[in-house]
């Protein structure tokens, strides 16, 4: 049986939702530079996550707003932008599309750190103004034990070891092998702001013996998929068991 609405004819659509399915999940995304990794890489992995989870939790997929809000990294090639009030107007209204044709229960997959206050005022809008069960997931935040099992030792940051691991075990051919651990590494640093930032994998600290590179290690790269995988999956089951405590 299809998880994704694009797959559905109306009858398939009406059978389903919200009669044995009441849960959309919407991977989100932006389009911006990431070291050697591809610039839709903020919308492959949420997009990638969706496909593992939605069969666990008999969800069906949204089609992915992949346009989002970048900053500091637009001024790379491939990078765009749209607005932080067009972004959060239209992932509402989408969202909303969804509880109105039948969904009570919305999950948001969202792939790029750089927006998440506005999906996080999206998700209160969904409850104050639909009175819809949502929720924001971002991977990054489920991924501490991951790093540690999978990765110990490592610096994490924006297109580096966790992120490039999370497109190695979903799309390897997308990588550019030869420049991920070649390209420029630069970390935040406390009183320095610099627009173009300097470079395009972004360490969260400074790194001393190349602990931010990325490391092309398929099996270990699916390790770390799956472990994420299972940390939301976990979390996400205490939220929804929360969710039917309100309804009953």
């Amino acid at each position: 049986m299809t998880t994704r609405i694009n797959d559905l004819t109306w009858e398939a659509f009406r059978a389903r939702v919200p009669a044995s399915c009441d849960l959309a999940i919407v991977p989100v995304g932006t389009i911006e530079a990431h070291g050697a990794i591809p610039l839709g890489t903020d919308t492959i992995i949420p997009e990638a996550l969706a496909a593992a989870l939605a069969p666990r939790w008999d969800g069906i997929i949204a089609p992915a707003i992949p346009y989002g809000v970048t900053n500091s990294l637009l001024p790379y090639p491939g990078s765009t932008t749209v607005s932080s009030s067009t972004f959060r107007a239209y992932t509402f209204e989408a969202a909303a599309g969804l509880v109105d044709a039948g969904f009570r229960r919305i999950v948001i997959l969202n792939g790029h750190g750089g927006q998440s206050e506005e999906i996080a005022e999206v998700v209160a809008r969904l409850w104050n103004e639909k009175r819809a069960f949502a929720v924001a997931v971002e991977w990054w935040g489920f991924a501490e034990r991951a790093t540690a099992e999978v990765y110990p030792g490592t610096v994490s940051g924006h297109a580096g070891v966790e992120e490039t691991a999370m497109v190695l075990a979903v799309a390897p051919d997308l990588i550019d092998g030869a420049r991920a651990r070649a390209i420029r590494r630069f970390a935040r640093r406390q009183g320095l702001r610099a627009r173009p930032f300097p470079a395009s994998i972004i360490l969260d600290r400074p790194e001393a013996n190349d602990e931010g590179a990325p490391i092309l290690d398929a099996p270990k790269a699916k390790r770390f998929f799956d472990r994420v995988v299972e940390e939301i999956d976990a979390a996400m089951r205490e939220v929804f068991a929360g969710w039917r405590e309100l309804r009953s």
